[in-house]
């Protein structure tokens, strides 16, 4: 991700630069389509200002129905850099703000029943079972059954 990386020699005719990056191409475990616009700003011989957004989205995996649903991403970036050997690496950074946006439990929809342990259906917001474990009101208590029978003696 060469484009990402600031060298000293790009501030020669100007204290400030822009990149934009169409596909982000770093590393986070997942497919994904990333824009990266940044504005860099030299601010001392050793220093330089970051600011800029990162969009687009990540195809995950629904934690409780199993499809694949697109996550956004929206980060705004507003830090300082050091040079480091006389280059500034953003990609590295902007990978590891991207980890940090992935969820630990990614849902398609907060709503999500995920699938029926009756007959394995996927129970989205339009296309339910009919299942009697998914018509009880308190299906939560259905799914934890068995551990709340154990405690009783």
């Amino acid at each position: 991700m060469k484009r990402l990386i600031f060298n000293t020699s790009d501030f020669i005719k100007s204290d400030a630069v822009e990149r934009r990056v169409e596909k982000f191409e770093g590393d986070i475990g997942y497919s994904s389509n990333i824009a990266v616009n940044l504005k860099v700003i030299k601010i001392s011989d050793d220093k330089v200002y970051v600011s800029g957004a990162v969009e687009g989205y990540i195809e995950m995996e629904c934690a409780r129905c199993l499809s694949i649903y697109r996550h956004p991403v929206e980060l705004y970036i507003e830090t300082d850099m050091d040079f480091l050997n006389g280059e500034v690496d953003m990609a590295e950074e902007i990978r590891q703000r991207l980890i940090l946006e992935i969820p630990s439990k990614p849902l398609c929809d907060q709503d999500c029943l995920g699938i029926c342990p009756e007959c394995g259906k996927h129970n989205k917001e339009k296309d339910r079972c009919s299942c009697q474990s998914r018509q009880s009101e308190d299906f939560s208590r259905y799914r934890w059954e068995s551990l709340f029978g154990k405690n009783k003696k």
